[in-house]
């Protein structure tokens, strides 16, 4: 009986490594490279001036980025790492207006590697503001456009790079990693309904009954939607069966099939609603904020039960 039971544990140990380098390796590794080519790409662009190329890879580089946001471990992994996403991305983070503040920047001849001081003038958000509100044939505006998505793109590499080195933290220990991975998804699937759909909406906590696009992630280039299917479609990638294991594998090894059932159903509901919405007008998101609600509970309440992992207290306001 010792035996059977010895060699049961080390086939499991074996799987769940197996797992979690899948995980790691076509989801992990491969959407942070992925996303620093992105940045390289609009980059190029720029320099060539080509204005609808430029606009059409930024939203490229919105999905990206999203993918990488979704399902951020590295800050667990290595502490050093915690903050990094908000040296590229800003959304919900202070409340400081950068549409004045790159407006006088630009409006003035200081040499910009100055001017541009605060990670928030070189975030995406200035970015987006920069490509979509200004022209990019302007000397002044292209430099500082350059000198942003070079920011950006060192940012992540210093992701891509980070990963690299603590792989084998996330490989060594099978419990520390399942705990990541939830909560990550848990706390990003918060930030999805109560942010980003339900800021816009009017049915968030902090705006209910007071519905404004402008609050809406990317709401000057109209982007908003596809960042928030970016999102679903990485919690799919995560969760739903693929041709290589995953967390959802995991979490289906260890019984939870009905509550990874759900939340399979929530993340499909979600996506095929976000497509129903036209031209990024919040109004209609109705039915989309109530997936995402099931979702978020189903994630937050039953497989945190059936996993048997401690919940983090989550930052309701993010401000």
């Amino acid at each position: 009986m010792k035996l059977v039971l010895t060699v049961f544990l080390f086939v499991n140990v074996l799987f769940a490594n197996e797992s979690l380098q899948s995980i790691y390796s076509n989801i992990i590794l491969n959407n942070s490279k992925n996303a620093v080519l992105l940045a390289k790409d609009m980059r190029k662009n720029i320099e060539a001036i080509d204005i609808k190329s430029t606009k059409g890879v930024f939203a490229k580089l919105v999905v990206a980025w999203k993918k990488v946001e979704a399902f951020y471990i590295l800050g667990d992994l290595n502490r050093d790492y915690l903050d990094t996403p908000r040296y590229i991305d800003i959304f919900h983070h202070g409340n400081e207006d950068i549409k004045k503040q790159l407006d006088l920047i630009l409006s003035k001849k200081d040499e910009l590697k100055y001017a541009l001081y605060k990670n928030s003038h070189k975030s995406i958000n200035a970015l987006e503001y920069i490509l979509f509100e200004k022209n990019l044939e302007q000397t002044r505006v292209r430099e500082s456009a350059l000198l942003v998505i070079a920011h950006i793109q060192k940012k992540l590499e210093e992701i891509h790079e980070g990963y690299i080195k603590e792989e084998k933290t996330f490989l060594k220990d099978e419990v520390t990693a399942n705990a990541m991975m939830l909560h990550t998804l848990i706390e990003n699937s918060y930030k999805l309904k109560e942010w980003r759909v339900g800021d816009p909406a009017g049915l968030s906590r902090k705006f209910k009954g007071k519905p404004n696009n402008e609050r809406a992630e990317y709401y000057i280039s109209q982007n908003s939607l596809l960042a928030i299917q970016a999102i679903i479609a990485t919690h799919q990638v995560v969760l739903d069966k693929q041709n290589y294991k995953n967390f959802g594998t995991m979490i289906d090894s260890y019984g939870a099939k009905e509550e990874l059932s759900s939340a399979h159903k929530y993340l499909s509901q979600a996506l095929a609603q976000s497509k129903t919405i036209k031209n990024d007008n919040f109004l209609e998101a109705k039915p989309l904020f109530k997936s995402l609600k099931k979702l978020h509970a189903t994630y937050y309440i039953t497989l945190i039960s059936k996993l048997k992992i401690t919940a983090k207290i989550l930052d309701a306001d993010g401000d």
